[in-house]
Order: C-alpha cells, then structure tokens, then sequence
C-alpha cells in the first residue's frame, strides 16, 4: 500500500514521457536497486496518441489531450469559438470549432469531418463524463488540431461559444521517450522468469488500480525474494507505454529476442487490486499448475482469459512464444475513470494477490532450476 500511495497519490498520474512518469521510473529503479538488484533504464522511443494540448479561452489556459497526436505536429492556432453549424450551413471557415461529446456513443470523427468540412482551424471537444478523459485517435496526417478538453469545462466553453471568444489551441511537442525499468540479480545475468507489470496510466487518472497495484506485488515481489539472496534466473521488469499500445512490453521483447535473451517464462501483474479472488489468464498449463497450488494453499482464484479490445503486457511475450501468465482481479469497472484512487485499493485483495503469485513464482522457478 506504501507503493500505491506514492505512485497513485504522491506521483499521481504517469502518463509516459511525462515528467511523472519519469519520476515514477526514478522511484521504482532506487526501490529495486536498494533490495540489491542491478537495474537497468531502457529508454525507448514510440507513437503516442497521449501528446499533450492546452486551450486558452478568456484568459485561462486548460491541458487537454490532443487526439490525434501521434499526427499532427507541434503546432497553435487562434480563432472565434464556434458551436455546431447553423441551419444554413454557416461556414467555420477560421474558427475554432467546439463540440461536446454524444451522450450515447463518442463521434469524435465524425466531429473532425464535420469541422474540416467547414473550414475550421481546430476542434475541441468536451469529454462527457460516461467516457474516459482520453481520445479515440484520427489518424490523419497533417490534420487540424482536435483537443479533448474534460467535461467539468462543459459550462466555460458553452460561454465561449455564446460570446464568440477568442480560443487558442495548441499541441505540444511530441513527448520524451519513454522507459522500462529492468532489475536482474546482477550485471548481464539471465532470466528464465521474468515478472513485471506496467507503470504508466491514460491521462488524468491516478491508476491506483490500473496499475499501480501491479506494480507494488512486482516491487514487494523484488523484496521478499531478495531478503535471503537474490535468486538466480529471477529478474523483474516495469514497463512504460502500456496504455499507448503495450510499447514498452514490445520494445523490450524485441531487443531481448535479438540477443537471443528471452525469458523461459513471463509473469505479468495488471489491475491486483480489488474482489474475492486471483484471477488468471495465460498458457492453460501454467493456469492450471497455478490454480492446484493455490488450492492447495486456500488462496481463492480462477481461470479466465482478457475480455475483447483489451491488453496487457504478457501478450508482447506470448506473441514472441514465451510461456505467460497474469494475476489480475478480474474486476475492470473502475480503470480508466476518475475512480480508479487509492481509496478504493482493498488492502486484503492486494495482498491475496501477492501472497498467490509469491507462491506460484517460487515454485515456477525451482522447476526450473531442477530442469536439466
């Protein structure tokens, strides 16, 4: 819980390339260097649909979201807010057009049409707070500026239009690179587990569950196999840029599978924060071998698999045919939404989760050291 709070609470989010994200992979790296591991910073470049926007209107400056981010270049543009088109088809020729968020289901494209269509230097859209503060990508080159503004600005904007004000939209530059913080028993050793989790969350969440949970099992992890000796062939991972499309997963199951450094076996720890029981996803042997250990040891839990146009950071390996398996909670209702704080943490589901995958891990890894 010392490792939830100072990510989700102190930190806060950790969107990736951001400057807490960068302090989030300071924090982590002394933490795994201080139970004695070596670490290593992997820093690494990616396409990030999180660029970050401001909108100036009346004199206040917003962040926002650029929504097609990883499009447009850093640009700024000014013009008179201007609210949807008019009976007659006034034109938005220069103006910044602004649109709210459908009630039912987001049309952001179909707002980035309709304003191109008219001529207009930039969109803004205000959020509806049915759906997450993060964007649903235009990829289109050299696209007017489309910002995502949160809904709580719903009442300003609406001024602005009325008035006719003047706004200002700007995109930042594109962000840092990010990172993935990889901790081994010692200089060049190798991996045959490797267990990790993601570090950064989507804009404006604090990530608490998603996945600051995850990574505090990964760090007490660290510790509790460090406090007799750090084990051979044990090394452990956090990754950056999940939440763009598992990057920092990819970047480094690339880079590993070039030397010829997979792992025998990842463990991957994503949203462990929350209900009765230990969920597991992954190859059905390794699901099943967890779940008779468990049983053994009364920890609840059961076998289940990702629901659709989801993801998480075991597939990077999967896909490269390393062996997975992911502890989880099962319970996704609260990530990527503003409820997803410290409080609503269940101290006793985290630490079953951690109790479970200490467990499973020793095992996994003394059948591997007794493997000829």
């Amino acid at each position: 819980m010392e490792h939830v709070g100072v990510l989700a609470v102190a930190i806060g989010p950790r969107v990736s390339g951001s400057r807490e994200a960068r302090e989030t992979v300071a924090y982590i790296a002394d933490t795994l260097r201080g139970y004695g591991y070596t670490v290593e910073v992997m820093d690494f470049d990616y396409a990030t649909r999180f660029r970050p926007a401001t909108v100036t209107v009346g004199g206040e400056t917003i962040a926002g979201i650029a929504l097609n981010g990883a499009a447009t270049g850093e640009q700024s543009v000014e013009g008179p807010a201007h609210g949807q088109l008019s009976p007659e088809g006034t034109a938005l020729r220069g103006a910044i057009s602004v649109r709210e968020r459908s009630t039912t289901t987001p049309s952001d494209r179909q707002d980035y049409v309709a304003a191109v269509s008219g001529d207009a230097a930039a969109l803004v859209i205000v959020n509806d707070p049915r759906w997450p503060p993060f964007g649903f990508p235009i990829e289109v080159r050299d696209a007017i500026p489309v910002v995502l503004v949160s809904h709580t600005e719903a009442e300003r904007f609406e001024r602005a239009v009325a008035e006719g004000a003047t706004i200002t939209v700007a995109i930042g530059p594109a962000r840092p690179p990010a990172a993935n913080v990889i901790a081994r028993p010692g200089e060049g050793a190798r991996c045959d587990i490797i267990a990790g989790g993601h570090h950064d969350t989507v804009p404006g969440v604090h990530g608490a569950i998603d996945n600051a949970s995850g990574v505090a099992v990964v760090l007490e992890l660290a510790r509790i196999f460090a406090a007799d000796g750090l084990d051979e062939g044990l090394c452990f991972a956090t990754f950056g840029a999940e939440e763009s499309g598992l990057f920092g997963s990819r970047e480094l199951v690339q880079r590993w599978r070039a030397t010829a450094q997979l792992p025998r076996l990842m463990v991957n720890f994503d949203v462990a924060a929350r209900g009765d029981a230990v969920e597991l996803i992954g190859n059905p042997e390794l699901v099943q071998q967890a779940l008779t250990l468990l049983e053994r040891d009364g920890i609840p839990a059961f076998a289940s698999s990702l629901l659709p146009n989801t993801g998480s950071d075991h597939m990077s390996f999967a896909q490269a045919g390393v062996p997975v398996l992911m502890f989880s909670d099962g319970d996704l209702s609260l990530i990527h939404t503003a409820d997803d704080v410290f409080d609503r943490i269940e101290p006793v589901a985290l630490d079953r989760i951690g109790d479970a995958a200490a467990l499973v891990v020793a095992a996994l890894l003394a059948e591997i050291a007794e493997a000829p």
